[in-house]
Order: structure tokens, then C-alpha cells, then sequence
């Protein structure tokens, strides 16, 4: 097939996002930088996956410590935590490297879709608009998290001024490092190596959310132009061949949208059951902590960060549904006499019979609803905390 290669298109918009994770070890794809579909490969041999491939190792590593301390001196929230944190980028990494192998598929598909629906100019315009939506998104997203990571840093010296080691760079690394250096002993590289995989590793729960929002952006831009040319063309609504050509692009949209859903959909579970459990993590230190200012900050900084995020990812996601339910209401809207047409019908029926939304391996999907209900979770968490306190 062809491209037409003027214009903005999704590859293009959502480059900024994939070279921020390759940055940090993350979506080891050659061609990224290029903005172009057909430039996309995926090697096992290459620098990227290389790079991925130590970071893994290394989340490993430090997961593999910190599993080996519940044997050696039982079990702890503080070690559990320590686990969870590298298994779960761990896992994130992992995932990326298997999305990134299907990612130059991915993209020609979508690709394909693009060029295959009308009013080209408009939709090259929506994804325009889309490129400095998603440099916006990014850069606020990556600041916050970096400045989350930054307060943490005298919240942990802070903690180790009071040890009773003398060098102050060994006793933060002890502190931060407990797991692995009761098994080995202390080493100022070794501290240094485990802090950079840890900094490393700290952005890629921030950058699950980024990537799911820029999908869930380029997804909702291709139905919405659906949605946009046809409420722009009520002259050819009484052409059956205007329907038939149109339910085919639903069709391919909605396609397109599952078939993404199927490749993010351990995304989107990691992303939920992450940010929620680490919100009750900082609930829990916030209400029963009685710390200097400094630790007192950096919690609940980091308890507002985990928020936003959850919150930007159930509404960028959600804007999926949100733009489904609005091609239910043209229909609905329909100017009488239009509607009894065997084409409108059949699409009619296609669209009531359709329940399109991102979902977590269909055990929740992205909608408002679910908006709500996790701020009933908050709330609740937020009773209990201060029960507990």
C-alpha cells in the first residue's frame, strides 16, 4: 500500500513519548525517530535491546534481593514494598519489549486505517493539534515525577542522618539498600549502580500512564472524525451508499481499537492496581507517620502525583466511551425520514450492539463510571487512614 506521507498521522504524534522511554531503556524499536511506519524495526540484536535488557537484569537483581530477605528474616511491609517496586518495573520493562516487537505491525495497521478514511486535511489537523497536546502532557507528567523523585531524596538523607553510621553516602545507601547489602557487603559503586537502576526504574511507572494516555488520544481522534464528517455531511444522509461507506470506517476504527486493547491491556492493569496500591502505600505513611517536615512533604506530594496520574489515565481513557456514546447519539439526533433506510439500520443496530472502551483484560473498562468508583475508593481509604490514626 501507498502512503500519503504529507501531514501529521498518529506514528508522528506519539514519537515524542516512545523516545522518552527509550531513554530510559524502555520500547527498543529502530526507526522511532523517524516518525514514519515504514521505517520500524524491531531487532533482538541492537543497542536498544540491550539496553533493555541490563536494566532488567538489574530490576532483577534488586527483586531477587529483596525476596530473599523474607527467608532470612522474615516478612515486612518495608521488604514487600521493596518487592513489589522492582518486580512490578521489572514486569513493565518485560512488556514493552514484547509490545515493541508487534509495535511496527501496530502502527502499518494503523497507518492503513488512517489513509483509508475521508476528509484527510481535517483529520492531519486533529493529530497537529494532538502532537503539542501529548509535548504538554509529557512534560508535566515526567516534571511532577521528577519532582516527587527529587523530594524523596532529602526525605531518605534525612533518614539517614539519623543512623548511627558516620559517612552519610553509606548510611542512605544502606537505608535505601537494605536487601542487598545484608547479602553483600557495602560498596559505594554497588550503591551507585542500585541508586541508577532505581532512578531508572522510578520513571517507568510514570511513563505506563504517559503511554496509555497518547494511545488513548490517538484512538479517540480516529472515531471522533468519524463522528465529525458525519455530522458534517447531513446533505448525503438520504445515500445509502454515504451509510455503507461510513459504517465501513466505524468498523476499521472500532477494529483498530480493539486490536490495541488487546497489546496495552496488561498496561492498563498495571497502571490501576499500581497507582491505587501505592495510594494506600503513602495513606498509610501519612497517618501514621510523625516525621520531620521534609518526609512529611515529599508523602503527601507523592500521594497528590499518584492521583493526578490515575485520574489523567481513567479520563484520557475514558474519552474512548465518551466518543462512542456521542456516534449512538447521532442517531438518535437523526432528522426524520432518514432513519428507516435498511444502511442506517444496520449501522444503527452495529453501533447499540457495540460497547467500545479500553479495558483491563475485560475485567473493568475505561468509562466515567469507573472514575467514580475510584474515588469511592479513595474515600474509603481515606476513612480508614484517619480511623487508624
Amino acid at each position: 500500500m501507498r502512503f500519503v506521507t504529507s501531514g501529521d498521522h498518529f506514528c508522528r504524534t506519539v514519537r515524542p513519548v516512545l523516545i522518552v522511554g527509550q531513554i530510559f531503556g524502555l520500547f527498543p524499536v529502530d526507526g522511532v525517530w523517524s516518525g514514519r511506519c515504514w521505517c520500524l524495526r524491531w531487532r533482538i540484536l541492537s543497542l536498544r535491546t540491550l539496553y533493555a535488557l541490563g536494566v532488567q537484569i538489574g530490576a532483577f537483581v534488586m527483586a531477587s534481593f529483596s525476596f530473599a530477605t523474607f527467608w532470612h528474616s522474615g516478612v515486612e511491609f518495608a521488604k514487600i514494598m521493596s518487592w513489589w517496586f522492582f518486580t512490578l518495573n521489572l514486569l513493565i520493562s518485560i512488556n514493552f519489549c514484547v509490545l515493541a516487537r508487534n509495535w511496527p505491525q501496530l502502527m502499518f495497521r494503523w497507518m492503513q486505517l488512517e489513509q483509508s478514511l475521508p476528509d484527510q486535511p481535517k483529520l492531519s489537523a486533529s493529530y497537529h493539534q494532538n502532537v503539542r497536546q501529548i509535548v504538554l502532557i509529557t512534560t508535566v507528567l515526567l516534571t511532577s515525577g521528577l519532582i516527587e523523585h527529587v523530594l524523596s531524596k532529602p526525605a531518605g538523607l534525612h533518614r539517614a542522618y539519623r543512623c548511627p553510621i558516620p559517612n552519610l553516602l553509606e548510611a542512605h545507601y544502606k537505608q535505601a539498600f537494605p536487601e542487598m547489602f545484608s547479602f553483600v557487603p557495602y560498596d559505594p559503586y554497588i550503591g551507585f549502580l542500585a541508586q541508577t537502576i532505581t532512578s531508572l526504574l522510578t520513571v517507568y511507572w510514570n511513563y505506563v500512564d504517559l503511554f496509555l494516555i497518547a494511545i488513548s488520544i490517538g484512538l479517540r481522534t480516529n472515531l471522533a472524525h468519524v463522528n465529525a464528517v458525519i455530522k458534517g455531511s447531513e446533505k448525503l444522509y438520504h445515500r445509502a451508499t454515504f451509510w455503507k461507506e461510513h459504517f465501513t470506517h466505524y468498523r476499521r476504527v472500532l477494529g483498530l481499537i480493539r486490536d490495541v486493547n488487546s497489546h496495552i491491556s496488561v498496561f492498563i492493569i498495571i497502571s490501576y492496581s499500581s497507582n491505587l496500591f501505592f495510594i494506600c502505600i503513602q495513606l498509610v505513611n501519612i497517618f501514621q507517620q510523625t516525621s520531620s517536615l521534609i518526609v512529611t512533604t515529599y508523602f503527601w506530594y507523592s500521594l497528590f502525583h499518584l492521583i493526578g496520574r490515575i485520574l489523567a489515565v481513567s479520563l484520557y481513557g475514558s474519552a474512548i466511551h465518551d466518543e462512542y456514546c456521542q456516534t449512538r447519539t447521532l442517531f438518535y439526533n437523526m432528522p426524520e425520514g432518514y432513519n428507516c433506510s435498511q444502511e442506517v439500520q444496520r449501522f444503527h443496530r452495529q453501533v447499540e450492539h457495540d460497547s467500545v472502551a479500553l479495558t483491563g483484560y475485560g475485567f473493568f473498562h475505561l468509562t466515567r463510571k469507573l472514575i467514580l468508583k475510584a474515588y469511592r475508593c479513595y474515600c474509603r481509604n481515606v476513612r480508614v487512614g484517619f480511623d487508624a490514626g
